[in-house]
This record gives structure tokens, sequence and C-alpha cells, in this order.
């Protein structure tokens, strides 16, 4: 357990550094043109790209830590609840990865192609994140939370965690 408690602070420390870092704009992708006007520096900045980097590794991390939380979580007699919850996190995490993507390899593209005068990528904003990836998005971020929380319950009720392990866990 030791490698994956390593990993799940490393995922910590990148997922809370992550709005740290990351450069924050009015975003309303029902006025495109005026949201890359205002957002197409950020985007394309390294900040923008450091952030959503640490976002990437901070998931991909997690990820890779919920098998050795479940295997904990089980033979602590957390079974059925551990399987629950492990499932809803990786499957949150799952869904949330394509707009991560978008964010970091997409969305830096349009605007790029924004500052240099090309207006009429404006749309693909609208295109982007009035569709499904949003609605994927919000549902990977739910499924994550609710199976955060119910790890965190299994984690505290296990007693093979500290109890405030179960609470950090829950409220990061």
């Amino acid at each position: 357990m030791t490698g994956a408690a390593v990993n799940l602070g490393l995922s910590s420390l990148a997922l809370a550094a992550f709005p740290v870092v990351r450069p924050f704009f009015p975003f309303d992708p029902r006025t495109p043109a005026e949201t890359l006007a205002g957002a197409s520096r950020a985007v394309t900045s390294p900040r923008w790209l450091v952030a959503h980097y640490l976002a990437l590794i901070g998931f991909v991390l997690l990820l890779c830590v919920l098998p050795a939380l479940h295997a904990r979580l089980s033979a602590a007699g957390a079974q059925p609840s551990a399987r629950r919850a492990t499932l809803l996190s990786g499957t949150g995490i799952a869904l949330i990865l394509p707009t991560l993507g978008v964010e970091l390899y997409v969305l830096p593209g349009i605007g790029r192609l924004f500052l240099e005068g090309n207006a009429a990528v404006a749309p693909l904003v609208g295109s982007i994140y009035l569709g499904g990836a949003t609605l994927v998005m919000v549902l990977g971020l739910v499924l994550l939370a609710v199976g955060a929380i119910m790890l965190a319950t299994a984690i505290a009720r296990s007693r093979s965690f500290p109890t405030w392990a179960g609470i950090t866990f829950a409220v990061g």
C-alpha cells in the first residue's frame, strides 16, 4: 500500500494545485466570439497547460490508486461498498478525462487561431461546450463525488485507515 499511498498523495497535490495554477476568465459558450476574445490569451498560456497537465496527472494517479484502496478495504470487510465506490469513482474519472483532453489539446489550438485573427473558429467553442461533452463531464464529476463520499465512508468505517483519512479523502 506504500506505493499507492504515495500515488494518492501525489494525486491529491496535483488536483489541489490545478485551480491555483489555472487562469480563470468569463466563459460563456453561448457567446463564443466574446468568450474567445477574453479567454484566448489564458488558454494559450503556459499556466493553462501546466494546470491541465496537473489535473491529468492527478486523475490518472487517482485512477491507479483505486484498485489498491479497493483491495485494502475489501480485506477489512468493506468489500461491497468498496466495490461500488471504486466503480463509481473510476467511471467518473473516465468520463472527466475526455473533456480535460479537449481543454488541454483542442482549446489552446482554437485560442491560437483566434489570436491570429481567425474569428471563424469561435463557433467551435459552442459546439464543444454546449453539446454532449459538458453533460458527460458533469456526469463524471457527479459520479466521482458520489464514489469519493462512498469511499471516504468505507475508509472511516473500515478502521484500516485513520478516521481522518476518510474525511480528508472526501473533502479532496
